[in-house]
């Protein structure tokens, strides 16, 4: 009995306040209670124009309350309501011109119920032999862009109170949008009818010990930013980082209840999880600093919002860095574009940022400010819901395109459920029935219903559906969503379309994508970048990555949060690139100084050749230079000094590790020419030399005349050198030398600083394959020039250079035999590498030089001895002579009692026999 006068009550309270709000909006908008002052149902008109052309009303645009929808698809007579096999039961809605999507997908849900088992209706009962269709009545009550909200919640009321009045069968009211649900739950009140409200904040559900009627299908929108918050804890566990050192930042209205609620409950759980949270609440309707501009409107003051939102001291008091702040904001489209634009020019990196707007129609118009950025809603485009009529939510919308020509949101689909939720309800309240009484439980035993209602647990296409103790839906949690890279998600078609899309990352059962946590924004950058001042200036998304590489000649060594980074060491540097994590120092292995030491050696060994050329020059008439072929002598000095000049690109062939190798490896490709070049010039010139004086000793010693020229000896210098040059230029071509540098370690010696051992060196893939040839060439003419040498042996010294060609062969066989294996030991160091080749080529031309040309100087100053020819000292001998030679010797024993006689003869013979062998030498020569 209390609880019926509590009711009665609570019912004249409400009603007393509609008619002072009545009067007051009847004072304030005399006009539109002019005409049909009453709004009776029966006297309302059908709407000259679709819902979606009365949602475009503006405030210029009047509109009188007009009947959108009268869905009947009922055969009997209108007041047979109910027969035996089929029943009737009508809806009612109420709405505002804007609410479009919050009729229209009823009238969707109630056309598809009324044409299901073959248009018969919903099937009840358990044999499922009776049916139920329904009435839909939908009013649009005004234009309150017109008239103002108030007015319209009062007209809004009047109308649906006639309504229930005049239509007995009115059995569910189809809760209205926003702001004018306030207006069903005194009717249901009065008219003990269920009102299925579409309101998510949970204080609209609070009096439901005074107004058992009111069921709300959205889910609680205080649990919107929720995800986002957990996300959030989840991470900073993860990094073993207390929540007390993260700041939570919630920027919130006092003047909507869902604005308001939304934010209070995400304080609440940071303060229950121990984060270190402040809170900023306004009014937008003030104007707290005076100026005439409302808060919502007034820039300065929103700039001061957004400063306590994210300020620019970042330092903790031990002066370490704080954590990105995370930014929990319920403000409206104009506050967060003024807030966004203040937090961006004061350099704001939010861990995350989660905007009521993220969700709305403002994302859509800020595309480039949406990124990461995270938000709330009842429903999300990829739920997979399904229900006997369309496999997804989308669907419900598809259709609702082709139907009233607009993409609807996820209104649409909520309007769409609640039918569908009341056929389910009908279903299993019938469901044991053999005989569904459905006019008897609406007229005796609607409690049962409703109660029925209170305890249901229905599959519908915008989720599962029950109820908690305010009688608010509970069935699903909200749809947590992020704009994140279309790359992210599972599955989408928008991927195609946009860089970023609207993931959705709860509930878990729906979700196709995972939070990214901390924004981009917020995270430290990574070793090698850092954070940069222009992009947290110039780019639109605040969210989104602030990091950059780091320039050349700087690095950051581990993740940070710096503005900077560290400069390079001196003589240290990153190597052309960008981005690097520590600075590089090369030791390069270079040859450095040591190339003076090369150079020197090529002006020795060239100084010596050119000696030796002019010193052939100006003694050419001298029996020991005629007598040596000066043509041969000179192609010697010629030969070492192009031998010689090879030192010059073997020095010149490096490359540090910033520098270009081109040059280099031009100068790789040529040492080896000078050198081999110079090599077979100098010994092909001793072998035809050598092969000449043959020709003509042995000529003479036949008492024959011959003519060997030089020019028929050059022949020898050409085939060599052809054969030498065949191959350095099938290996110029093929595989040349290159210079190549590698890497033989790494060491850290100081902090940011990494020291690498290099070394670089000419080589080429296939070297022996020609290496080897060239050898051979060489190592043949030493053998062969040796060879030649030693038949000419009995030559005086004056004149062939068998004992000294031979002595240079051991002393460069020596070099080669010592050099080549401490080269390859010391191979990876470039000091000794240049060193020992440099010593090889250098000791290899001056020896050769000194061995040939130093003894003839000797010779030639030294003179002939007295009373000796030239033809004496060759001491070239006939096989006469030689014979002669014998019977002297064997004669001795008697010439010695008579020395006079003895010298006589043996001047006799000098006299005689060596004059003749000079005039053939000479003839030959």
């Amino acid at each position: 009995m209390s609880a019926v006068r509590l009711i009665v009550a609570t019912a004249t309270t409400v009603l007393l306040l509609v008619s002072a709000q009545m009067v007051s909006s009847q004072e304030e908008n005399p006009s539109i209670f002019n005409g049909n002052s009453n709004y009776d149902f029966p006297t309302l008109d059908e709407c000259s124009e679709s819902s979606l052309a009365l949602s475009k009303y503006g405030p210029e645009d009047e509109l009188t309350p007009c009947i959108l929808q009268s869905i009947r698809d009922f055969d009997n007579n209108v007041d047979s309501t109910f027969n035996d096999n089929t029943s009737e039961i009508t809806l009612v809605q109420v709405t505002p011109s804007i609410c479009h999507n919050h009729r229209d997908g009823a009238v969707t849900s109630v056309r598809l119920l009324n044409q299901d088992n073959g248009g018969k209706g919903i099937a009840i009962g358990y044999n499922r032999h009776h049916y139920v269709k329904f009435r839909l009545i939908s009013i649009v009550g005004g234009n309150p862009n017109n008239i103002g909200n108030d007015a319209y919640s009062a007209i809004h009321e009047i109308i649906l109170n006639s309504t229930m009045g005049h239509v007995a069968t009115a059995h569910f009211i189809l809760g209205s949008c926003s702001w004018a649900a306030v207006a069903d739950k005194s009717v249901a009140l009065e008219h003990q009818t269920i009102v299925i409200s579409q309101v998510g904040p949970p204080g609209f559900y609070l009096g439901v010990e005074t107004n058992p009627y009111v069921f709300g299908i959205h889910v609680n929108s205080d649990t919107y930013p929720l995800p986002a918050l957990s996300a959030l804890t989840f991470d900073l566990a993860a990094k073993s980082i207390p929540t007390s050192s993260q700041q939570v930042r919630v920027l919130y209205r006092d003047r909507s209840e869902f604005f308001y609620s939304t934010c209070q409950s995400v304080i609440d759980a940071a303060y229950e999880k121990g984060f270190d949270v402040t809170e900023t609440l306004y009014n937008p309707d003030d104007d707290e600093d005076g100026n005439g501009v409302v808060n919502s409107q007034d820039i300065p003051f929103l700039d001061k919002l957004a400063d306590e939102l994210c300020p620019a001291n970042t330092k903790n008091d031990d002066g370490s860095d704080q954590l990105p702040p995370a930014i929990f904001a319920c403000v409206g489209n104009g506050e967060a574009d003024a807030v966004l634009n203040r937090m961006r020019s004061k350099s704001c990196r939010p861990s995350l940022s989660w905007f009521t707007t993220a969700t709305w129609d403002w994302a859509g118009d800020n595309p480039d400010v949406i990124p990461y950025f995270q938000g709330g809603g009842q429903w999300h485009k990829d739920f997979v819901y399904s229900d006997q009529f369309f496999n997804t939510g989308q669907e419900v919308i598809d259709y609702g395109l082709e139907k009233y020509g607009y993409v609807g949101n996820y209104d649409h689909v909520v309007s769409y459920s609640m039918p569908i939720l009341i056929s389910k309800l009908i279903e299993s309240f019938f469901r044991v029935k053999d005989l569904p009484d459905v006019a008897g439980t609406f007229q005796d035993r609607y409690e049962q219903l409703r109660r029925a209602f209170v305890n249901i647990n229905a599959q519908t296409i915008f989720g599962p559906v029950q109820f908690n103790e305010y009688q608010r839906n509970n069935g699903r949690g909200a749809a947590g969503m992020q704009w994140i890279p279309s790359s992210s998600i599972s599955s989408t078609s928008e991927a195609a379309k946009s860089d970023f899309v609207l993931g959705c990352v709860s509930p878990s059962d729906q979700a196709n994508t995972a939070i990214i946590i901390p924004s981009p924004s917020g995270e430290a950058c990574n070793p090698g970048s850092y954070i940069s001042q222009t992009l947290i200036e110039t780019e639109s998304g605040l969210l989104e990555g602030k990091c950059a590489a780091c320039p050349l000649d700087s690095y950051t060594e581990e993740e940070n949060t710096s503005m900077q980074c560290t400069a390079c060491p001196s003589g240290t540097g990153t190597v052309f690139l960008e981005g690097a994590s520590s600075c590089v120092k090369f030791n390069e292995n270079l040859v450095g100084r040591l190339k003076i030491i090369g150079f020197v050696l090529v002006g020795v060994s060239w100084a010596m050749a050119f000696g030796f050329i002019a010193w052939v020059n100006i003694f050419r008439d001298d029996p020991v230079v005629k007598m040596s072929q000066p043509e041969f002598l000179l192609l010697i000095c010629v030969g070492s000094l192009i031998s010689s000049s090879s030192i010059i690109p073997w020095s010149l062939a490096e490359a540090g590790v910033e520098e270009d190798e081109t040059s280099a490896s031009r100068y790789c490709v040529a040492w080896p020419w000078l050198y081999s070049i110079g090599f077979v010039l100098m010994y092909s010139s001793l072998t035809a030399k050598s092969l000449r004086l043959h020709r003509i000793a042995d000529a003479s010693r036949n008492m024959q005349r011959k003519a060997v020229t030089a020019k028929q000896m050059y022949s020898i210098v050409i085939l060599f050198l052809t054969i030498d040059i065949v191959i350095l230029t099938a290996w110029t071509v093929v595989d040349p030398m290159t210079w190549s540098r590698k890497e033989m370690s790494t060491s850290i010696v100081d902090t940011g600083v990494i020291t690498v051992e290099t070394s670089g060196r000419c080589q080429s893939n296939n070297v022996w394959h020609f290496l080897g040839p060239i050898i051979a060439v060489h190592a043949f003419l030493m053998i062969i020039t040796n060879a030649l040498l030693w038949k000419v042996r009995n030559i005086s010294d004056r004149y062939q250079e068998q004992k000294y060609v031979a002595i240079a062969s051991v002393y460069i066989c020596e070099l080669l035999l010592l050099g080549i294996p401490v080269l390859f030991a010391v191979q990876d160091s470039a000091s000794a590498r240049y060193i020992i080749v440099t010593g090889v080529i250098f000791f290899t031309d001056t020896g050769v030089l000194a061995l040939i040309f130093l003894p003839k100087i000797k010779f030639q100053r030294l003179g002939l001895p007295e009373g000796v020819t030239v033809a004496q000292s060759l001491r070239l001998h006939s096989r006469r002579e030689s014979q002669n030679e014998k019977q002297s010797h064997a004669s001795k024993s008697n010439t010695r009692s008579d020395p006079q006689a003895a010298a006589v003869s043996n001047v006799d013979s000098a006299d005689a026999t060596p004059v003749g062998q000079h005039r053939s030498m000479s003839d030959s020569w």
